[in-house]
């Protein structure tokens, strides 16, 4: 008897009767390998994410090398993978990439860019289709940008804004078009 249902449900599954089953996506099983605490599989599963092309997975994988989880830390690489999803409008991924800069962790410290990745994050962020991850951005983004601002030399403002500016012009706007 079982054969013969199983046999129904395989013909069904054919001739589009019935859905397939869909694979998970490498992006899912990342997330699911991250809170596993796996994260060598994290890694894993978001690399392939990121080379089909999952902007999130960018962001993640990129926290991952930083914060050395799941193998060697790779400051540098994670600011790549950073830049690369900020540019795309991920405000996360901007925020990360603005406390790279403030810290100057893989990448050279510098306040001006530090300031203008955090205001873009600021700008991009009421985008993001997660309204709980949205205010979680926005609160850290906003905290950092307020430390930032009695650090950041009053000569270097203007250019800062005017950066940041341009980053908002940018990338804040490429969020809406992915």
């Amino acid at each position: 008897m079982f054969n013969f249902i199983a046999h129904l449900l395989i013909c069904a599954t054919l001739i589009g009767a019935l859905p397939a089953v869909a694979a998970e996506s490498a992006y899912n099983l990342g997330v699911q390998a991250y809170r596993a605490k796996d994260y060598a599989g994290a890694r894993e599963q978001w690399a392939l994410a990121a080379r089909e092309g999952e902007t999130s997975a960018l962001n993640n994988l990129g926290y991952l090398l930083y914060q050395g989880l799941g193998g060697g830390t790779d400051q540098a690489g994670a600011v790549v993978l950073w830049r690369h999803a900020a540019m795309r409008g991920h405000a996360e991924a901007q925020w990360h990439l603005g406390a790279a800069f403030e810290q100057g962790a893989g990448v050279d410290a510098s306040l001006l860019e530090a300031y203008a990745w955090y205001r873009c994050a600021l700008a991009n962020n009421d985008t993001s289709a997660d309204a709980d991850a949205a205010q979680e951005i926005a609160r850290d983004a906003g905290k950092s940008l307020s430390a930032l601002m009695g650090r950041l030399p009053t000569e270097q403002f203007s250019a800062a804004e005017q950066r940041a500016r341009e980053y908002i012009e940018k990338y804040a706007r490429a969020a809406a078009a992915n």
